[in-house]
């Protein structure tokens, strides 16, 4: 057991941070291959690694810390962050993770962690040893890629959940995007929530100025024939957003 306590202060750990603990490359590989096989440390991935706590029969991580530590900038995303910030109240056991390098996508403890290539790195919070994008980029981020991460019903069911958004930083996440018709989505998504969310006058009109450039578009590519033309927004979406999570 020489060397557990020290690892174990780590989420997680790779060969080269086991390495300052232990000593050279092949002791340690040997000493992990020894500890591995007798169930005090799990593989999670290729250089990837957590002890496990026997007195609490669970790995010395949680699922968040992992997508965290998957390489020197991903961070946890999309309906994934939603979940950490405590915005979706069932189980989903795809984890979602952000980086701007390639990640292969592996299963680990009945979860599936599945990466997506992102160009931006604003708005990354540290939280309890977990990289998380800002609720404001969750918000912005999920929008822009509906229909891909999740549907609009689950959008809905986290955004219902949400007591307030900073209105700058969703301004912020959509200046850096630049795109007009991702204006007009988030700014009728948002509409939805103007009261909710205390989101001025001001942010919905540059929503709008921003997004009139932009061609007629969908709100989402799929279910095409259940959209109808919103005049306001200039984007054909759901009659009324709201009922499709609370029919009748």
């Amino acid at each position: 057991m020489r060397y557990y306590k020290d690892l174990a202060v780590f989420n997680t750990f790779t060969l080269e941070d086991a390495e300052k603990i232990i000593g050279n490359s092949f002791t340690t590989k040997k000493y992990l291959e020894s500890m591995v096989n007798n169930g005090y440390i799990r593989r999670i991935k290729k250089n990837l690694y957590t002890c496990y706590d026997f007195s609490k029969y669970s790995d010395c991580c949680n699922r968040f810390q992992i997508a965290s530590n998957l390489n020197s900038d991903s961070f946890v995303s999309y309906h994934s962050a939603f979940e950490f910030y405590g915005f979706y109240n069932q189980v989903y056991f795809v984890v979602q993770v952000s980086s701007n390098k390639k990640i292969k996508s592996f299963e680990y403890d009945d979860y599936r962690y599945v990466s997506y290539l992102t160009n931006s790195m604003a708005q990354i919070d540290y939280i309890q040893g977990v990289r998380v994008s800002s609720i404001e980029r969750t918000i912005v981020d999920s929008i822009n890629m509906l229909g891909k991460v999740m549907d609009v019903e689950e959008l809905i069911k986290c955004l219902d959940l949400i007591s307030n958004v900073n209105e700058s930083k969703l301004l912020e996440m959509l200046n850096i995007y630049n795109k007009p018709i991702l204006y007009k989505k988030v700014g009728l998504i948002l509409s939805y929530y103007k009261k909710e969310f205390i989101l001025s006058d001001d942010f919905f009109n540059i929503c709008k100025e921003k997004g009139k450039v932009s061609n007629t578009g969908y709100l989402i590519n799929s279910n095409k024939n259940d959209l109808v033309f919103n005049s306001e927004w200039g984007i054909y979406s759901f009659p009324d957003l709201k009922k499709l999570v609370y029919k009748g």
